[in-house]
């Protein structure tokens, strides 16, 4: 698993929206006050506006806001948005698990220790993903 820059993105357009709570956004605002590419920060609010993260606005006083408080918005909804499910292994697709040590498609990996670690790894990582909501990184309004 790794953290991928447009979800770094999404993480600073999410904070910077929950900064300025309640206020619609433009998009070349966001993208200029948090240093992404404005095409790129297009791309990542869709992505948002369909998990229903945030909201647009259309029209000349259009722009993004917060679909929801901050304090019901976590790091992990943000990164199912953009990324998908969190999967540390290939064995721990829900979709399609598969184990190479045990050589079969399957949910069932039980005699796997491997498997068996990496589920914990996987569920403490969304676990504390899930507890960090955008009113953990509250910083001054710029």
């Amino acid at each position: 698993m790794r953290i991928t820059k447009e979800t770094d993105y999404a993480f600073r357009i999410c904070g910077y929206l929950a900064q300025h709570e309640g206020e619609v956004v433009g998009a070349p605002k966001i993208a200029h006050d948090r240093v992404i590419p404005e095409r790129f920060t297009l791309r990542i609010l869709r992505k948002l506006n369909l998990a229903g993260i945030t909201t647009a606005k259309r029209g000349v006083t259009g722009g993004y806001m917060l679909n929801k408080p901050k304090e019901e918005v976590s790091l992990y909804d943000i990164m199912v948005a953009i990324d998908g499910p969190i999967v540390v292994n290939r064995c721990m697709n829900a979709e399609d698990p598969y184990c190479s040590y045990m050589g079969v498609n399957s949910s069932d990996f039980d005699g796997c220790r491997f498997h068996v670690a990496l589920e914990e790894v996987q569920n403490s990582v969304i676990k504390i993903l899930k507890s960090k909501t955008l009113e953990c990184f509250g910083e001054n309004k710029q």
